[in-house]
């Protein structure tokens, strides 16, 4: 396994600690957890290119880590009455559809749609949203709901992209 997948995997393996964290109310060593994870997102990416170590598994894990992460940090957050159910619901349309998409994608087209722009802004928005949550900053919910409009447009090109021939990386 390359070390790229093995940070990725230590990355999910902080999932639980950080929720766990957010949920005893211990948000500092919480947003510890997220921010070495955040880090380890990066990390991952840089290892996987300099190594010329990027993988299939690496294509479809690192994705599925931010998801969960980002996903239960939401729910959580939406748990503690720090962001409404509607927020909740918005944010998980577009990952389910993103997720039942990649996994159309990857059985009849035998392709793993790479990453792309709109999808990299999404994500630095919801990194950003989360951290505003994490210290209960002033329009951390409006932030969010930019992260969210963002994650919209980004499913759509990605959508786009997956239509057209020739996008995205074969398996």
């Amino acid at each position: 396994m390359s070390l790229a997948n093995k940070i990725t995997i230590a990355r999910a393996g902080l999932i639980p600690a950080t929720l766990a964290l957010l949920l005893l109310g211990k948000r500092e060593a919480a947003l510890a957890c997220f921010l070495l994870a955040s880090l380890g997102d990066v990390l991952d990416g840089i290892a996987a290119r300099a190594r010329h170590e990027v993988s299939l598994l690496g294509k479809v894990l690192d994705p599925a880590v931010d998801k969960v992460m980002y996903a239960s940090l939401i729910a959580a957050f939406t748990s503690m009455g720090d962001i409404s159910l509607t927020a909740l619901i918005l944010y998980f349309i577009p990952q389910i559809g993103l997720g039942i998409g990649a996994i159309v994608l990857h059985r009849r087209a035998r392709r793993v749609q790479g990453a792309r722009l709109p999808g990299k802004a999404a994500a630095v928005l919801t990194f950003i949203a989360v951290v505003f949550l994490f210290l209960g900053l002033p329009y951390r919910v409006m932030v969010l709901y930019v992260a969210i409009g963002v994650g919209y447009g980004a499913a759509l090109d990605y959508l786009r992209a997956a239509c057209s021939p020739g996008q995205g990386t074969s398996s």
